[in-house]
């Protein structure tokens, strides 16, 4: 089975249903996922912990306890082993998430942990730490009529000649519960994230645009705790270089695969879109004037806040 991700062709073992089908030419994968065994260890180590494991030419092996463990090499190639017991979503959600970053990384490609949208024929990307509120504000971009082009992981091209280049990632977006029934979304029919978990995969496949576009602008979100601080703050120099950092995809995993120099060269362009921190009040009913006030920031050439 063919799939896309961020532009490229994913040969795939394991069934995928969280991506599209391939439609492209029929060229070789870009990436391919075999289902096979997997070593506990790795030769010529430079990092080893309860996790992940890195060899100096940047080859990961990922092991989650009771889920499956992970071979993610060159960028190219995911040889998964699943363990006795575990769930085909369980195993997709860190095949998807974390293995994905990985591969991103080996690729030369920056992830971000962000979601984005398509605002006037350009990306305009929100990021933020687990329950920052990400899905909540895609999800709410979407019922108006926008597009999505990533719901977690933001994925840049940030060798493209015209400057940062998204590329579409994956066409759902996880809510929890709580969420989808304050935004009155059916999901007694969606497929958990996990088992265990009151978290959705929610289909955008009409509302996903799956062409890469220029970034336009870079939000950090944040959680205000009453209306006196929320808002927005326009970020430079320091401010922003530590925001990007902050909204690196595996960081830390990336760093340990001796890709330090690679992640920072590429946040020193990064630096060139502009970029502001978003405080928003974490209520549900508040997230549609959010988009509005976004929308009308990035419509008619207006920017973000000096």
């Amino acid at each position: 089975m063919t799939y896309a991700l961020c532009g490229l062709r994913v040969a795939s073992e394991l069934p995928l249903p969280e991506l599209l089908p391939w439609s492209g030419e029929d060229r070789p994968a870009d990436i391919e996922i075999i289902i096979g065994d997997v070593p506990g260890r790795l030769e010529d180590p430079l990092h080893e912990g309860p996790l992940l494991r890195t060899a100096r030419d940047g080859t990961c092996l990922y092991t989650i306890a009771g889920t499956a463990s992970y071979l993610v090499e060159g960028g190219r190639r995911v040889t998964l082993q699943p363990h006795p017991g575990a769930s085909a979503p369980t195993v997709r959600l860190f095949l998807l998430g974390s293995v994905f970053g990985f591969l991103c990384h080996q690729r030369g490609l920056l992830p971000l942990h962000a979601g984005c949208v398509e605002i006037d024929g350009k990306a305009v990307a929100f990021a933020g730490h687990s329950g920052a509120g990400k899905s909540t504000l895609a999800a709410a971009f979407l019922r108006r009529g926008y597009h999505i082009l990533a719901d977690d992981i933001t994925v840049l091209d940030m060798t493209a000649p015209g400057g940062p280049l998204v590329l579409p990632s994956f066409p759902r977006i996880k809510l929890w519960r709580d969420a989808l029934e304050g935004m009155e979304i059916p999901f007694r029919d969606l497929e958990r994230i996990r088992p265990e978990l009151e978290k959705y995969h929610l289909p955008v496949t009409a509302g996903f645009r799956s062409t890469a576009l220029p970034l336009r602008a870079l939000y950090h979100l944040k959680t205000a705790k009453d209306r006196r601080h929320a808002g927005e703050e326009r970020l430079r120099g320091a401010m922003s270089m530590e925001a990007l950092v902050d909204a690196v995809y595996r960081r830390m995993s990336a760093f340990r695969m001796g890709q330090r120099d690679a992640v920072m060269a590429a946040l020193l362009r990064l630096m060139a879109v502009p970029g502001a921190r978003l405080a928003r009040l974490m209520d549900i009913g508040q997230v549609d004037a959010t988009v509005m006030d976004i929308v009308a920031r990035h419509g008619a050439g207006a920017g973000l806040p000096e």
